[in-house]
């Protein structure tokens, strides 16, 4: 049986794992398309997983069934054939999970589905790796932080993190490159811990077709071109709130004394969201956001209750238009209300205010300011459905306290 890895890492992918060694606990790299990233850190795993007997390997990305086909069958499955050989391994695909000859374990899964992510989260790890950060909440990555618990004697555990760059204002960006934390902005307090990487499909062109950048990369539109193979962390394509810019984010000092009014939104699901809005004059001001991963409603609303955003300033509550889908959660919810679901009008009437410099953004609402120039439409016009819970939230808070005349225009 084979044991050695087979793997011969190009340059830039030597620099990577060199910086694997070092005594950071989170690495990310991020880049262009097929830049090598997801192999360098799919080699780590499987080298992790043959150094040390017995020890236990994740990997997963927000869908499970993404995870399974770019990652497990184009990757991983691929790379134990070459290196120790089909008899060295067993793979459940039931369990979507690889045994290794000496009892180590790979688990592959998704955090966007609550069974996938109770089975996966149920398990303590000695290597977490989120596979396309881009696509992840920071409130899933840090629920998954507390399964990195598996002792192994040697085995240093470690957090690994892989990414086309998305906007400025993710999560990632903050923490990896400004190097300050997500919730408060400060810095961070041991930011030797973070580490990252820029490899683009340049750094890797020994390993892709020939026609592959200068046919493909080089002519996509100037954003996806920036962001695919340049590697830089841009506004994505087709941004549906194209017209917010950083002006429009305030300080918390700088709000208005008093509001004419409030409302929130409220958005079910593994990823539960909540964004709180005031009303002055023309204006709309996101005054609070809050996010959680696989929180109960009664929970959720326990913790909002806690902080006070259920209630208004004169002291009655704060209407919270919820997800009408929501069924019973809605009652869970204080001040709950059935939200109006136009999603097209909603929208509309968003960009609209942002247009005319009617939009404003508390630098404290996180949540809502990752979101929103990630939320975009694909080539056929339709919603993507990744990094959008924060921005449905907002939508319910504002289109349905118009609809129902809670604020006139």
């Amino acid at each position: 049986m084979k044991t050695e890895l087979l793997f011969k890492p190009t340059a830039i992918q030597n620099k990577a794992l060199r910086l694997l060694k070092t005594g950071a606990k989170h690495i990310l790299l991020f880049g262009g398309s097929r830049s090598g990233k997801t192999t360098v850190l799919v080699m780590a795993v499987i080298y992790r997983s043959i150094r040390f007997a017995g020890s236990r390997h994740l990997i997963c990305r927000y869908r499970a069934k993404d995870a399974r086909s770019s990652v497990m069958r184009e990757t991983l499955l691929p790379w134990l054939d070459r290196t120790i050989g089909i008899n060295g391994y067993t793979y459940l695909a039931h369990e979507s999970m690889v045994t290794m000859y000496n009892g180590s374990e790979i688990w592959i899964g998704g955090l966007g589905d609550r069974e996938q992510a109770d089975k996966i989260l149920g398990h303590e790890y000695n290597t977490i790796y989120f596979n396309e950060i881009s696509q992840l909440s920071y409130a899933a990555v840090t629920t998954a932080y507390s399964r990195l618990a598996m002792r192994i004697p040697g085995c240093r555990n470690l957090f690994m993190y892989d990414c086309n760059p998305g906007s400025p204002l993710h999560w990632a960006y903050k923490i990896f490159v400004l190097k300050k934390t997500f919730l408060t902005g400060e810095s961070l307090e041991k930011p030797e811990l973070y580490q990252s990487m820029m490899l683009n499909p340049e750094d890797n062109k020994v390993n892709l077709p020939e026609d592959y950048i200068s046919d493909i990369l080089d002519v996509l539109p100037e954003k996806q071109k920036a962001r695919f193979r340049d590697g830089l962390w841009v506004k994505a394509e087709g941004v549906i709130y194209d017209k917010f810019d950083e002006k429009m984010i305030i300080n918390k000092a700088d709000l208005p004394i008093e509001f004419d009014c409030y409302a929130a939104g409220q958005d079910f699901g593994l990823n539960i969201t909540f964004v709180k809005i005031g009303w002055f004059r023309d204006c709309i001001y996101v005054l609070n956001d809050y996010g959680a991963f696989n929180m109960t409603t009664q929970s959720f609303n326990e913790e909002l209750t806690a902080r006070g955003w259920l209630t208004c300033e004169s002291g009655p509550s704060c209407p919270v238009y919820c997800d009408p889908a929501g069924g019973e959660r809605i009652q869970e919810i204080t001040g709950g209300l059935k939200a109006n679901n136009s999603v097209e009008s909603g929208i509309d009437y968003i960009c609209a205010k942002m247009e005319r410099k009617q939009f404003f953004v508390c630098g404290t609402c996180n949540g809502v300011l990752s979101e929103i120039w990630d939320y975009c439409r694909n080539e056929a016009g339709e919603i993507v459905k990744v990094n959008y819970h924060y921005m449905d939230a907002l939508r319910y808070a504002v289109f349905s306290s118009v609809q129902q005349g809670v604020v006139f225009q």
